[in-house]
C-alpha cells in the first residue's frame, strides 16, 4: 500500500509538472508570436528618414500672376518659371548690389522667372518679429515689408521698382513711412501690403523665409540661386560665380533653364548657353 501511494504520488508529481511545462511553453510561444507581429508590422511601416535636397517655397504659396484678362494664370505651380532666390538682408549693402544687378535681369526676362527672398536671420521665438537679424529689429521690418510687397505684387517689375526704391533711402530701411511711400509708387496694393506688413502674415513669411535659408544652410548675404541650386556669392566681392555676375550672364542662365511652353523673351536669342549651364541643367 505504501509502494501503491508512493508510486501515486511520483505519478501526481510527474502530471504536475507536466502541466507547467506546458503552460510556460504555450506563454514562451505566445509572447514569440506578439514579438514576430510587432516585428512585422514595424517593417510593413518604416520609411526610412533621409535629407531633403534643397527644395524652394511651395509652389502653392508663390504669388499667382493676373493676366490682362482678369484670370489669373499660375506658371510657376507647373514648374514652368525659372526660379531665383536671393538670400539676403534688407540693410546689407551686398544685398543692394545684386539687387540693383537684377534690375536689369528683371527688365529683360521677367516673363519666365519668379524670384524668392529667403532673408537670413536667426530664429527666436522671443525676439520682436519672430527671428534676430543682423543689423536688428529695423531690418526685421524692412525683411518684412519686402517680402509682403513681392507677395502682393501686381508684377515682378513692379516690386523691382519698390525694392530699388528702397535701396535708394537705404538708411531708411525698415521705416514704415518709405515702405509705403515705395509701395504707392510702385503701383502695389497698398491696402493689401499695409494689412500683411503689420499683421501675422508678414511674421509668417518672414519665419518661412529665415527657415528657408537655415535649411539651404546659407548665411552669407547675398547668395544666389537658381532653380535650387548656387550660382553666385557678393559679400564684398563678387565669387563663386562660375558663369559670371553681369546682367547678361544671369539672363543667359535663366533663359537656357527655362523649360516651359510659353516663348521665350526674344533676347534670349542674344545669348548661347554655356558648357556649365548645360552640365548643371539648371
Amino acid at each position: 500500500m505504501d509502494e501503491f501511494s508512493h508510486l501515486l504520488g511520483q505519478s501526481r508529481v510527474a502530471q504536475t509538472n507536466k502541466a507547467r511545462y506546458g503552460a510556460r511553453r504555450l506563454a514562451a510561444t505566445v509572447v514569440v508570436a506578439i514579438v514576430l507581429v510587432f516585428a512585422v508590422v514595424a517593417m510593413a511601416t518604416f520609411r526610412p528618414w533621409t535629407l531633403p535636397a534643397h527644395t524652394p517655397l511651395r509652389h502653392s504659396d508663390r504669388h499667382t500672376e493676373n493676366k490682362v484678362d482678369g484670370s489669373v494664370d499660375d506658371p510657376t505651380a507647373k514648374g514652368e518659371k525659372v526660379l531665383v532666390e536671393l538670400f539676403v538682408m534688407s540693410r546689407c549693402p551686398d544685398a543692394v548690389k545684386v539687387e540693383e544687378v537684377f534690375s536689369s535681369v528683371v527688365k529683360s526676362v521677367y516673363s519666365i522667372m519668379d524670384v524668392q527672398l529667403n532673408f537670413i536671420a536667426a530664429l527666436n521665438p522671443n525676439a520682436t518679429f519672430g527671428a534676430d537679424c543682423k543689423h536688428g529689429d529695423t531690418e526685421c521690418r524692412g525683411n518684412i515689408d519686402e517680402l509682403c510687397a513681392l507677395k502682393h505684387r501686381p508684377d515682378l517689375p513692379s516690386f523691382w521698382r519698390f525694392l530699388l526704391c528702397l535701396n535708394s533711402h537705404f538708411e531708411d530701411i525698415g521705416s514704415g513711412d518709405l515702405s509705403l511711400k515705395c509701395a504707392s509708387g510702385a503701383g502695389l496694393d497698398t491696402a493689401a501690403f499695409l494689412a500683411c506688413s503689420s499683421q501675422s502674415e508678414g511674421r509668417s513669411l518672414f519665419k518661412q523665409s529665415a527657415e528657408n535659408a537655415q535649411f539651404a544652410r546659407v548665411s552669407t548675404s547675398a547668395t544666389v540661386f537658381i532653380n535650387g541650386k548656387p550660382r553666385c556669392v557678393e559679400d564684398g566681392e563678387w565669387y563663386d560665380c562660375p558663369g559670371g555676375h553681369a546682367p547678361g550672364d544671369f539672363i543667359r542662365d535663366i533663359c537656357a533653364a527655362y523649360k516651359g511652353s510659353n516663348p521665350r523673351p526674344s533676347i534670349c536669342a542674344q545669348y548661347k548657353p554655356t558648357t556649365l549651364v548645360d552640365e548643371d541643367g539648371y
